[in-house]
């Protein structure tokens, strides 16, 4: 029998707290719903902001008169900046709340997006790609954390899975905007207008977006912000303090290595690398490697368009599997899944439209349905007092992924691999994520 990654009960938030008893058996409020739905704007925001780039690609390249093999190290240079912000933002959203921290990478995905509307050579915007991928990757664990500390924990994987299902969904708005007249804009107008959509919801999250009510019982047990927050659930009792006060909201990272939690930590971090590897992969590539085959720009944008349609749809069936059966075990079929289809779309992509269309519809399904899923493992493994570090450490690992997988992808291109294989290599690393999972599954389940 293998070894437990960590003691049964609290440590590993198996146990519910007793603030999390009161919300698990109060009804929904409009503060619920709010939450979730202004972190949904945000990953919305994010979903658009980051495949700007990708979109606009050719037009860059047309104006600046670059190699398609040029934006391996553009499109690398954002996860770099995801791998700061993954680790700085989630640290912050322990220390400071997860609020604040939500809106602080809010700001630093906003302005630097405006300043890329102006950079006029490859480094002024490699320097702007690195400090917007600081504010993309803080978005996701902080707002990952403050919406599962708001909901009961029957829905929490669910949830969490929906509020990042805005990146796909705004993934998608972007592709359909580069097939209609929006496309005839500069590069730069566009990513100006980027640019105003996040200033925008930036104020939108400072006038309505509250405080986690578990990081504020942490930080100020039995005060006036505590009661508020309560009062704002509908909860009429004070629940006990759940941790010592003076530790409360100051996540360390050396924590995730405490209290028998090294291995599953390591074994995130490694289903994280594979996953986001992939994700990183279409995300920035599909569209470039689709005209390479031979795709007109429409088409390439047609077939980004399904690859994040299929995105979509599955951020609303997988959650449900999820509901269902175990997440880890809905998340292992997702990777299988997405690691059979990438192979099938490389063997499609230079035939008919009809069967690209089709097949980068699947991946879209499996990919992004793997990325989706993949924190709420980390939400349940950490306790609430290192729960955005923890996630947030976990998301800047797999950012070794997304550095790694379009400088690999150039690499290849450069070497003269064909782009069906190039589709096809995105195989091993979710093989290496899939074997990952198992091996952490298997240490939960013998830990319970």
């Amino acid at each position: 029998m293998p070894e437990p990654i960590a003691p049964p009960g609290p440590h590993d938030g198996s146990l519910a707290s007793p603030l999390e008893a009161l919300i698990d058996k109060a009804p929904l409020t409009g503060v619920q719903l709010r939450v979730v739905l202004l972190c949904a704007l945000v990953t919305l925001m994010e979903g658009i902001d980051l495949n700007l780039i990708p979109l606009l690609a050719p037009a860059i390249a047309a104006d600046w008169n670059l190699p398609s093999a040029a934006f391996g190290a553009i499109f690398s240079s954002g996860p770099i900046g995801l791998i700061v912000g993954g680790l700085g933002v989630g640290w912050l959203a322990d220390r400071i709340g997860r609020r604040n921290a939500l809106i602080a990478a809010m700001a630093l995905m906003t302005l630097p997006t405006i300043a890329t509307a102006f950079v006029v050579t490859v480094p002024q915007l490699l320097v702007c790609r690195i400090l917007t991928g600081i504010g993309f990757g803080g978005v996701v664990p902080a707002a990952a954390a403050l919406v599962s500390e708001f909901l009961p924990t029957r829905m929490r994987a669910s949830v969490v899975a929906f509020v990042i299902l805005g990146q796909a969904v705004g993934g998608f708005l972007a592709s359909l905007a580069m097939q209609t007249s929006i496309a005839a804009l500069d590069w730069q107008t566009l990513i100006l207008w980027m640019g105003g959509l996040c200033a925008a919801a930036t104020l939108v999250l400072l006038a309505f977006l509250p405080e986690s009510p578990r990081y504020l019982l942490l930080r100020y047990p039995g005060s006036v912000k505590v009661a508020a927050a309560l009062a704002r659930l509908r909860l009429t009792e004070m629940p006990a303090p759940e941790a010592d006060t003076k530790a409360a909201g100051r996540g360390s990272p050396l924590a995730l290595f405490r209290e028998g939690r090294a291995p599953g930590t390591l074994l995130l971090w490694a289903v994280f690398i594979g996953v986001c590897a992939a994700v990183s992969f279409f995300t920035s590539w599909l569209p470039l490697i689709s005209s390479y085959a031979g795709k007109s720009a429409v088409e390439a944008a047609q077939i980004a368009s399904a690859y994040w349609a299929g995105g979509i749809v599955s951020g609303i069936l997988l959650p449900l599997f999820a509901l269902r059966w175990n997440v880890n075990l809905v998340l292992m079929a997702s990777i299988l899944l997405a690691a059979v289809s990438s192979i099938l779309l490389g063997n499609a992509i230079g035939g008919a439209m009809l069967g690209g269309l089709a097949l980068a519809f699947v991946v879209g399904m499996f990919v992004s349905g793997s990325f989706y899923l993949l924190y709420p493992p980390a939400v349940h493994f950490y306790p609430t007092e290192i729960r955005s570090t923890g996630v947030g450490a976990a998301v800047a690992f797999g950012r070794i992924g997304n550095v790694a997988s379009p400088l690999a992808a150039s690499m290849l291109l450069e070497l003269g691999i064909g782009p069906g294989n190039v589709f096809g290599a995105m195989a091993a690393p979710l093989a290496l994520s899939l074997g990952a999972l198992a091996w952490f599954h298997a240490r939960r389940k013998s830990a319970a």
